[in-house]
């Protein structure tokens, strides 16, 4: 193993023999580099790399405010804690095709047959019989209509409040329901 000492180490303008000349690096250039461009290209590297490892940290996703389709906003994060500072642990689905998956959601019965299938939002439609009617509320979690939430197994669900009015036998109830729709 060799080691070198600082003193070995030539200047970059020192040839082997000791005697000071002008390298020929970067002799190419048409106006060689000053010390002040070569540390704005540093710099200039470090913000694109800073920037860039901002949307690493969600799988190489950046969450952006999501829309509904006629216009109510959702949010932008993982977990609801812009209206739930301290959180709360997300429940398991009622029913639907996330029933076996890993819960994700809070909040009411979770299911993704409280989904349009088009959009990925709660329904906004009435059953065929005229006994149930979905309907989406976007005052539950803070006057947001939904928010994505990722599992540890990584996926990202799309969590839209709603409400789900059943009229039966005269009674009429409504139900907290939570439409569970995978986002990635």
């Amino acid at each position: 193993m060799m080691t070198s000492q600082l003193a070995e180490i030539p200047l970059a303008d020192q040839s082997h023999d000791g005697e000071l000349r002008k390298t020929a690096a970067l002799s190419g250039l048409k106006t060689p580099a000053s010390r002040r461009s070569v540390l704005r290209g540093v710099a200039a590297s470090a913000l694109t790399v800073g920037a860039l490892s901002l949307t690493w940290g969600n799988s190489g996703r950046a969450f952006a405010d999501e829309t509904s389709p006629d216009g109510r906003v959702g949010w932008d994060e993982t977990d609801c804690k812009g209206a739930y500072p301290e959180g709360y642990d997300e429940e398991p689905d009622a029913s639907g095709q996330f029933k076996t998956a890993q819960a994700a959601c809070f909040g009411g019965v979770i299911s993704s047959d409280y989904c349009d299938a088009t959009t990925g939002w709660h329904r906004a439609d009435t059953s065929s019989d005229g006994q149930t009617k979905y309907t989406p509320d976007p005052s539950r979690c803070s006057e947001k209509a939904s928010w994505q939430w990722k599992t540890p197994d990584g996926k990202v669900y799309r969590c839209s409040d709603g409400t789900t009015t059943v009229t039966a036998n005269g009674q009429t109830q409504n139900i907290d329901t939570i439409c569970r729709a995978l986002v990635s």
